[in-house]
């Protein structure tokens, strides 16, 4: 495989581009103890998210004498549903003592998520949310330690490491049964299917090709995939010499070669990369202190230029979810940012 450089590339400010930014406070969601995992917008109007409350038990007086002592939590998996863009949610299901988790994916009309119970040594198991009836399926197996997830029109399946071994378990969308094949690779994001093959990154800063077991290994320390266009995956990763540098590479499936097409000096971190069919969007930013202040970075040409744009809350930027030319941001405190690229 041969590595194309490219030497030094400029940051192209793209003429006539436009970004408006809308915060505002969601109603329906608590401000304090949810932590929320997941968000996927349906259209412009529709969307859900998937997160945990945590109610901690008042101690008593004297409890309070011992320093010891902590406050017990208990936990509720909570969906929320809006209608209106994400003014406003209406809690449309909730168990208590289980946790959601951001390994999600979305297939056609279900989410497929990670749920952890709280009260089984934190075994974590996999669920389907049906959009159409919001009825929820659970495989009924219990990983270890659960990893990614992803699928095709046939098929669901997982990662986990249990009792050391790393596995990939696969199931039909009933969850009627379940198998596995031993891989040796450790994931981390989440897979991308292009043509007929699910590619992902591995701990070993490898692209890897599921469907064919051919791994690809990457000049960075790799952070992230997404699709780039109907034949190449787009690659972030950050400088193994230069900590201080974010690079973007292009990896093109069919001649199997990669190069290097923006590096952005000053930054340390690149995260949550989504795109679709108008846009490439992603996470830029470095710690400070004790929070990571991010800045949003964009293309609205499939990789070809760039954008860094500041970001109305900097410091929390995740859940995120892209649709159409719109990318949502949960803010915390039960706010959003509702940013549109034109």
């Amino acid at each position: 495989m041969k590595i194309y450089a490219v030497p030094m590339i400029l940051l192209f400010l793209l003429l006539g581009c436009k970004m408006e930014t809308n915060m505002f406070k969601c109603s329906g969601i608590p401000d304090g103890n949810q932590n929320l995992a997941f968000m996927y917008f349906k259209t412009e109007k529709e969307g859900y998210m998937f997160g945990t409350y945590t109610l901690f038990k008042e101690l008593t007086e004297k409890q309070l004498d011992y320093p010891n002592n902590a406050p017990k939590a208990t936990t509720e998996a909570n969906i929320y549903k809006t209608t209106d863009g994400g003014k406003n949610w209406v809690k449309i299901d909730s168990i208590g003592n289980y946790s959601f988790y951001n390994n999600a994916s979305v297939n056609g009309n279900s989410v497929l998520i990670k749920r952890i119970d709280s009260r089984a040594d934190l075994k974590s198991h996999l669920v389907r949310f049906d959009l159409s009836n919001y009825k929820i399926s659970h495989l009924n197996f219990h990983f270890e330690r659960m990893g990614q997830i992803w699928s095709n029109d046939e098929r669901v399946f997982i990662n986990s490491k249990n009792q050391g071994v790393n596995h990939i378990y696969s199931t039909n969308y009933n969850f009627e049964e379940i198998d596995s094949v031993r891989v040796s690779q450790v994931f981390k994001e989440n897979a991308i299917k292009l043509d007929d093959d699910f590619y992902i990154l591995t701990w070993e800063d490898e692209l890897y090709n599921i469907s064919k077991q051919e791994s690809y290994k990457l000049p960075v320390i790799a952070r992230g995939i997404v699709r780039q266009n109907e034949n190449s995956i787009l690659i972030a990763g950050s400088s193994s010499t230069d900590e201080n540098e974010i690079s973007l590479l292009s990896y093109d499936i069919d001649n199997k070669q990669l190069k290097t097409i923006n590096r952005f000096k000053g930054y340390s971190i690149i995260s949550n990369l989504q795109s679709n069919d108008r846009l490439i969007t992603g996470f830029i930013g470095n710690i400070n202190g004790l929070f990571t202040e991010y800045d949003l970075l964009y293309s609205i040409d499939k990789g070809q230029n760039w954008q860094i744009k500041k970001l109305e809350e900097s410091s929390y930027v995740s859940p995120s979810c892209l649709v159409d030319n719109i990318i949502y941001i949960y803010s915390g405190g039960a706010r959003m940012q509702k940013i549109v690229l034109k």
